[in-house]
C-alpha cells in the first residue's frame, strides 16, 4: 500500500510519466523504498481505476506513446488522509547483506574483508551521487518549503550512506582485533 502513496506524493509534485516516476524511485527514493518497472506501471493503472490519478495521453512521433499521471482531488485527500491520520508502522530493516554477514562465521577474514570492501564501495558511489543529485536539485544555502521532502530525505540517504560506510569499518576494525587462534 505505501507504493500507491509514494507515487502520489511523487505525482503531487508535478505531473509525470511512469518513466520519469520510475528514475525518480532510482534517483530519490532509492533509501527507504525500491520498486520494479512492472510494480509502478500495475499500481499506477489500480489509482487510476480508483479515480486518485487522472492521465493524459501523448502522443510521439517515432516513439511509443506516453500516458502523464496528474493527482487528482481525490487522490489529494487520500494522500493527507493517509500522512496525517494512518498508524506509523515501525521501520523496517530489510538488507541482504545483513544475513549475509549473520552467517560471517563460515568465511574466511580475507572473504569477509573483500565482502565489506563491495559494500564500502557501493556505498561510496550511493553517497557521491546523492550529493551530486542534491547539488544539482536543491537550492543549497536554504532548501525552498516546495523542496523540504525531496531535502530531508536525500539528507537521510547521505547520513545512511554514511553510517553504513561507517559500520563497515567498524567490523573491519572487530575483525582485526580478533584472536583466531582460540
Amino acid at each position: 500500500m505505501s507504493l500507491r502513496y509514494a507515487l502520489l506524493g511523487l505525482i503531487s509534485k508535478k505531473p509525470q510519466t511512469g518513466y520519469e516516476l520510475y528514475q525518480t524511485f532510482q534517483q530519490q527514493i532509492i533509501y527507504f523504498w525500491n520498486s520494479t518497472h512492472s510494480q509502478i506501471y500495475t499500481e499506477l493503472r489500480k489509482m487510476e481505476q480508483d479515480e486518485v490519478i487522472s492521465s493524459e495521453l501523448i502522443y510521439q512521433e517515432g516513439s511509443p506513446n506516453k500516458k502523464k499521471y496528474t493527482i487528482t482531488k481525490e487522490g489529494e485527500k487520500d494522500l493527507i488522509h493517509w500522512i496525517l491520520e494512518q498508524k506509523i508502522k515501525p521501520a523496517k530493516i530489510k538488507d541482504e547483506f545483513l544475513i549475509r554477514a549473520s552467517a560471517f562465521h563460515l568465511l574466511s577474514i580475507d572473504e569477509i574483508l573483500g565482502l565489506l570492501d563491495t559494500i564500502i564501495e557501493r556505498e561510496q558511489q550511493i553517497l557521491e551521487g546523492t550529493l551530486l543529485w542534491q547539488s544539482q536539485h536543491i537550492e543549497q544555502e536554504q532548501p525552498k518549503f516546495e523542496q523540504i521532502g525531496e531535502y530531508i530525505t536525500s539528507e537521510y540517504g547521505i547520513m545512511y550512506a554514511k553510517m553504513y560506510i561507517d559500520w563497515c569499518l567498524k567490523v573491519k576494525d572487530i575483525l582485526s582485533k580478533m584472536d583466531l587462534e582460540n
